[in-house]
């Protein structure tokens, strides 16, 4: 029986969100607002006074990348010329890690994505890896940015306009400020504000589209055809969240609670219950993309607006120093952090690279440390099938053996360096007694 002063007060699964917010939003339940004048201020926020970029909200990033597809040439009267050229069978590139309902819009599409290696150090690709698979039905290319690692791709964005390619940049991970700070010559910019995101609204996406007025206006006018999404979903949606905000997001509820579960049902997987509470969109089996293809309701409208403008990017670089200051510990005895050699690193989750997931886990969570193995959907992109491009198994060889630990914003700098430590020490203990790891 574990003693309560052992359970570390932090879960693996935070939600960014404070009571302040779900209260001030309870008003446009009832009184209907002005979505033009919400958009504004979001464009205001994210944008400045920038001339060459627009903004579009959706449910979330599988919607924003549902909107975009639907706008092809191939889809519509020829009076409605669209701004994408896609026959079915394209190509686009993609870094081989990311959730599957994503590579399933573009499959749903008529996209076939073609998945490359991610490196561990960076959660990047080299540009060398593009130049391998692209070919001459390759449109577009697809970098994502995973657990808050945003990799260099300069190199790639440049290569990939010279070849006349649409750029997009997957930013549900990596979000660090409210703020544009893309390359230029991205073509469209995505970002997730889900349940578990940071500055989460309880759902919502901003999406960026750059220099291609006549597509933002093609998006735009699709979208306003959409019906909003019922309000008593979100709501739904918001009650389903506050139950685990109240049992993790607070230090004493948080260990009290766990204590309980650990010594009173030890078998009973509360995470695994607790994130398939809050998880996305329950989709319509029978017409997947009919699921995202809703305008955002009032209540989440005003969700987004609060969070980017009471968003403190002074108190998030100060959580990541401390998070930093856990990888460090981590690399120091032995151990790799995804994309610890990224300069300008940020974090979503906070995964490492350990021997034998499973085993680790267990004496982890026996020791009161709230490890996880499946806090995301996040996976490996496999290659088309049929075709000669090679499946990303150098990607593979490390992401399964991620764990992801209970290191958050809100985790403390005493708690990061006792939960890195114990990994250090169960890992090394592992060694000592099983000589193949």
């Amino acid at each position: 029986m574990i003693r309560l002063d052992q359970v570390v007060p932090y879960s693996a699964l935070y939600i960014d969100m404070q009571y302040q917010y779900l209260f001030n939003t309870l008003w446009s339940y009832i009184k209907p607002i002005d979505q033009e004048q919400y958009i504004k201020e979001i464009e205001k926020i994210w944008l400045g006074d920038s001339k060459n970029s627009n903004i579009l909200l959706t449910l979330c990033v599988r919607a924003s990348t549902d909107l975009l597809l639907q706008v092809n040439y191939f889809k519509a009267k020829p009076i409605y010329k669209q701004a994408l050229d896609w026959p079915p069978g394209t190509e686009m590139i993609v870094t081989g890690i990311n959730i599957p309902d994503m590579m399933q819009v573009l499959r749903l599409h008529g996209i076939i994505p073609v998945p490359v290696d991610v490196e561990l150090g960076t959660l990047g690709c080299s540009l060398e890896q593009f130049k391998k698979v692209i070919s001459p039905r390759t449109k577009g290319i697809m970098l994502s940015y995973v657990f808050g690692s945003k990799f260099d791709s300069v190199d790639i964005i440049l290569w990939a306009k010279q070849q006349g390619l649409f750029i997009i940049e997957d930013e549900a991970e990596s979000f660090s400020r409210p703020k544009d700070t893309c390359h230029p010559l991205v073509d469209f910019s995505t970002y997730s504000f889900g349940s578990i995101k940071t500055c989460s609204a309880f759902g919502g996406s901003v999406c960026i589209l750059r220099n291609n007025e006549v597509l933002f206006r093609k998006m735009k006018a699709l979208q306003e055809k959409y019906p909003k999404w019922p309000q008593r979903l979100f709501l739904k949606r918001t009650i389903k969240n506050f139950i685990p905000m109240f049992l993790l997001n607070s230090k004493f509820i948080n260990q009290k609670s766990r204590w309980v579960f650990i010594n009173a049902f030890p078998k009973w997987d509360y995470k695994e219950f607790v994130v398939s509470s809050i998880r996305g969109f329950q989709k319509d089996t029978e017409d997947v993309l009919s699921t995202y293809r809703y305008r955002i309701p009032d209540p989440m409208m005003v969700m987004l607006t609060l969070r980017f403008r009471t968003f403190d990017y002074e108190e998030f670089l100060t959580s990541t120093n401390r998070q930093i200051a856990g990888q460090k510990i981590l690399q120091k005895g032995g151990l790799t952090v995804p994309g610890h050699k990224v300069e300008d690193r940020k974090f979503w989750l906070y995964p490492v690279v350990v021997p034998n997931p499973q085993l680790t886990y267990k004496i982890l969570n026996s020791r009161g440390i709230d490890a996880y193995m499946g806090v995301t959907q996040l996976d490996i992109v496999e290659s088309p099938i049929g075709s000669s491009f090679q499946y990303p198994k150098k990607t593979l060889e490390y992401f399964k053996d991620i764990l992801y630990l209970p290191i958050h914003q809100n985790t403390d700098l005493k708690s990061i360096q006792r939960i890195c430590n114990e990994v250090v020490e169960v890992v090394n203990m592992m060694k000592t007694q099983h000589s193949r790891f």
